[in-house]
Parts: C-alpha cells; structure tokens; sequence
C-alpha cells in the first residue's frame, strides 16, 4: 500500500549492518529504529487522504465575518 505512494528504494539492513563500524554501531541501530518507526507510521496512512470539505469551511467563515479564498 504505502510503496505505491512512496517510491523509496528499499534499504538491505543486512548488507548496510556489515559496513558499519564497531564503534559505530549504536547509532546504526538508533538509525535502523527509526526508520522502521517512520517506515510502520507511513504503512498505517491511508492509500487516499480524506478529502476536504470546502462549503463547511467557507460557511463557517462567512459566519464569523472573515474572508475566505480557495486560492490561498
């Protein structure tokens, strides 16, 4: 789902791991960790965002007095 939206190419954690320094391999893990974080956040969004209703926005602005422009 989220690969259609996203076109990311894929990382090999494993390959990457073997590259890392010893002494730098705690922040190698708090990148890993975050990335399947955010990785996990992007999976859980929906395919198609919802869509935004307009005429409630407009109505409750020109209740309160205020200009409104679509264009903004």
């Amino acid at each position: 789902m989220a690969g259609r939206r996203a076109a990311l190419k894929a990382i090999d954690w494993a390959a990457f791991a073997e590259r890392v320094p010893a002494n730098q391999r705690a922040m190698f893990n708090a990148l890993k960790t975050r990335s399947d974080a955010l990785s996990a956040r992007l999976a859980s969004l929906p395919e198609k965002p919802p869509t935004i209703d307009w005429a409630h926005y407009k109505a409750a602005i020109a209740k309160a007095g205020g200009h409104f422009s679509a264009d903004c």
